[in-house]
């Protein structure tokens, strides 16, 4: 199963440059500011501890030394009321550069935390505040969520990957609990400091009932760790069904330690991914072709 999953997965993956991507979010801090909202090129970037951030032109600086505990930041790709939709054949896609600064740290802790969400019932949360549940809004929220640690080494792990059940836990990435079957995979990996990395999380929409939830990291010379779960619906044991909605990227930094003192965000990007209707043909063969040589070899 998993190597059929590893195909279809390697033909989605192929079959992307010839699929639209809309740009649902594109901010790379050219002006120095995290303000303003004027999608695609840019999106208010709220704030848990705001005296600890520092704008420039192409960055966004968050020191996490500047208060004690954990820090949180999140922006909204699509407008209030308006989440996107995945349909079968679709992805979401978040791409997001950063630069540790300063101190990295010999840890193991996945301390650095992102996901995709969406909220059902209430309003997107305009306003810096230090709360990891929106001041009680975001118990209800569902989505998709990676955990890994920022290690200078020797000490390395990998990264965890995860689905959101909905009020098991008021807090969206503060508690594992809310995030049952969460799944340890990947390479082992250390970073360095004043290295640009690129994080990726990869929703694809592949049938019904199967969302391939991908994260992977890299540097200049290319993806350094790469972990992926496929939700049926079931997956943690909770029949929610699979997620399709979302309008919120959310992070969270528990400390220094295991992340950087200082994360250097240069751009946040959200795509949704459509494949094209010969793209679609193709897929659809080529799944064909796994289901159809698995069953000659189970003859």
């Amino acid at each position: 199963m998993k190597k059929s999953v590893a195909v279809v997965c390697t033909l989605v993956w192929a079959l992307g440059a010839m699929a639209g991507a809309e740009v649902l979010l594109n901010e790379t801090f050219a002006d120095g500011s995290r303000t303003e909202t004027n999608l695609p090129n840019e999106s208010a970037v709220w704030i848990s501890h705001p005296d600890g951030v520092t704008m420039g032109t192409g960055s966004l600086a968050f020191d996490q030394t500047a208060t004690s505990g954990s820090q949180k930041m999140w922006t909204y790709f699509t407008p209030n009321g308006s989440p996107v939709s995945l349909g079968v054949g679709e992805q979401l896609v978040a791409t997001i550069q950063f630069t540790p600064r300063v101190t990295l740290y010999d840890k193991s802790s996945k301390n650095f935390r992102f996901g995709l969400f969406y909220d059902p019932t209430d309003d997107q949360y305009w306003s810096d505040v230090n709360s990891d549940d929106g001041n009680g809004r975001w118990g209800d929220s569902t989505g998709y969520a990676v955990h890994f640690p920022l290690s200078s080494g020797p000490s390395s792990a990998n990264s965890s990957v995860g689905k959101r059940v909905p009020d098991l836990t008021s807090s969206l990435l503060g508690s594992g609990s809310a995030y049952p079957g969460l799944s340890s995979g990947g390479d082992k990996f250390t970073v360095t400091l004043d290295t640009l990395y690129t994080l990726t999380l990869a929703l694809d929409y592949q049938a019904v009932d199967q969302m391939l939830v991908t994260f992977s990291i890299a540097d200049a010379l290319g993806v350094i760790s790469t972990n992926s779960i496929v939700d049926d619906g079931t997956f943690g044991g909770h029949d929610m069904g699979i997620y399709t909605q979302f309008d919120q990227l959310f992070f969270r930094f528990s400390e220094a330690a295991g992340t950087a003192d200082v994360l250097d965000f240069h751009s946040i990007k959200v795509e949704h991914i459509i494949p094209e209707p010969a793209s679609i043909a193709l897929l659809g063969l080529g799944a064909l072709a796994v289901l159809k040589r698995r069953s000659q070899a189970a003859v």
